[in-house]
This record gives structure tokens, C-alpha cells and sequence, in this order.
């Protein structure tokens, strides 16, 4: 007897990377991601944060723009000129407000730019909606021997102080 039902594949949980060197700011985000089913992975510096994208390819990036080592803004420039990075949605997520913030976060090339604190519904929604933007042929195939990240995996970098210049950021003094 064969079995005539339908296989159903099992759809992998859309990778989220949280990139923020605020501790509290990433575990909030990481709550509201994993209770909504999305595999989160955290960076707390921007050279963790392109080191671990380019290991695992998020679909969707939550991005401060102060960080260690490369800013937000520097580190979305350099993803976006990445062939193999151009589909991961970026999302700026900072305490910044103003017209000048925004403007510099879509330049660099970010998809959306939000404020801090966020609000868990917007975020997830939002977080939603680019995931399910198509993704590149190639996308879902596995990075064997790369260093790659299993899904669902939560990894955080630490890594020596790196001094790599301030990129556009309007001044200021926190995020």
C-alpha cells in the first residue's frame, strides 16, 4: 500500500539578524521575533554583524545605526554592494529622530528606518512583510563549509576593539 497523500515541506523559520550594541535593545527584539517564529541571530558590533550575514544570509536585518567598529550606515552601504546581500531586507532601528536620520538611513540604502523604543506589533509586521519579499534562486541553499549559521541558532560575536572611521552620521551623541 502506498501512501497517495500530499508530502508536505517544511518551510525553514526566516532568519532575522538583530544587530545593536545595547544588550536590553536586542533581547526585547530577539522576545517579540522568537515568540512571533522568526530564527533570530544578534551581532553586537557592525564587523560581527557582516561577518554573520555573510554567513548566514538573513532575509531581514535590524540595524542601529551607532555601533561599534562600523556604523549602521557604513555597514548597510557595504551589504547592499554585496551581490550576495542585496536581498536581505534592512531595517534601521534607532533612538535617533529626525528628517536628517531618515534621509541618511534610505541613501545608505536601508528598506525602512524606525524609532526606539519599537513597537512589537509594528516591528513584527513589518519584519513579516519582507519576508516574504521573493528571494534570489540560490537563496535557500545550504552554505556547507562556509562557516554558515543553522537557523534557529543564537549566536553573538565578540571580537577585539577594531578602529574603523565614523561613517555619515549626522552628530550626536547616543543612539
Amino acid at each position: 500500500m502506498t501512501d497517495s497523500s500530499p508530502k508536505l515541506r517544511r518551510r525553514r523559520p526566516t532568519t532575522v539578524l538583530i544587530v545593536d550594541d545595547h544588550d536590553h535593545s536586542r533581547f526585547a527584539e530577539r522576545l517579540v521575533l522568537e515568540d512571533s517564529g522568526f530564527a533570530v541571530i544578534e551581532a553586537r558590533s557592525g564587523f560581527d554583524a557582516l561577518v554573520l550575514a555573510q554567513a548566514s544570509r538573513p532575509r531581514v536585518m535590524l540595524l542601529d545605526i551607532v555601533l561599534p567598529e562600523i556604523d549602521g550606515l557604513q555597514l548597510t552601504r557595504m551589504l547592499r554592494a554585496d551581490p550576495t546581500m542585496r536581498h536581505c531586507a534592512i531595517i534601521a532601528v534607532t533612538a535617533f529622530i529626525g528628517q536628517d536620520y531618515r534621509e541618511a538611513a534610505f541613501a545608505a540604502g536601508c528598506d525602512e528606518f524606525m524609532t526606539k523604543p519599537v513597537d512589537a506589533t509594528h516591528l513584527v509586521d513589518l519584519v513579516r512583510h519582507y519576508a516574504r519579499r521573493p528571494a534570489p534562486p540560490g537563496y535557500d541553499m545550504e552554505l556547507l563549509g562556509a562557516g554558515g549559521t543553522i537557523a534557529g541558532q543564537r549566536v553573538g560575536l565578540a571580537s577585539p576593539s577594531r578602529s574603523v572611521p565614523a561613517g555619515d552620521l549626522p552628530p550626536s551623541t547616543s543612539s
